[in-house]
């Protein structure tokens, strides 16, 4: 990773984006890695024709890497189709972030978001 997207990260990682709680929200819920104790609590608001989301709000305690990655993926979030959302994977997520791979002990606070949105949307005919 170059030192450009390390600064990046670090930045994002002090100043996170979409921290709060979405009021109106359709959807929140909260995920634990029970592994390390990180936390990370989502609020979604989706479109009207509940195809595409509207806006994304989370709160989290944890390490760098599951804040920074949650911070960053609630951007991406943003206007995404639910559809796709669905089957994102890694490999939707490193380009995104300036990153080419992560190392497997960090796969799990890397994707910890995503499953956790995803989580969501596969318990809930809501989103369907």
């Amino acid at each position: 990773m170059s030192d450009f997207y390390q600064a990046a990260l670090i930045a994002e990682f002090r100043e996170p984006q979409n921290q709060g709680k979405i009021t109106s929200a359709d959807f929140d819920h909260k995920e634990t890695n029970a592994s390390c104790g990180d936390e990370i609590t989502i609020s979604i608001k989706l479109s009207e024709d509940k195809k595409s989301i509207e806006n994304v709000k989370w709160m989290g305690n944890g390490c760098s890497v599951s804040q920074t990655s949650m911070s960053l993926l609630s951007v991406k979030l943003k206007g995404a189709k639910v559809a796709e959302v669905k089957n994102w994977g890694k490999e939707d997520l490193l380009p995104f972030f300036g990153m080419e791979e992560i190392t497997a002990g960090r796969e799990k606070c890397f994707m910890m978001g995503l499953k956790a949105v995803q989580k969501v949307f596969k318990e809930n005919k809501k989103s369907d």
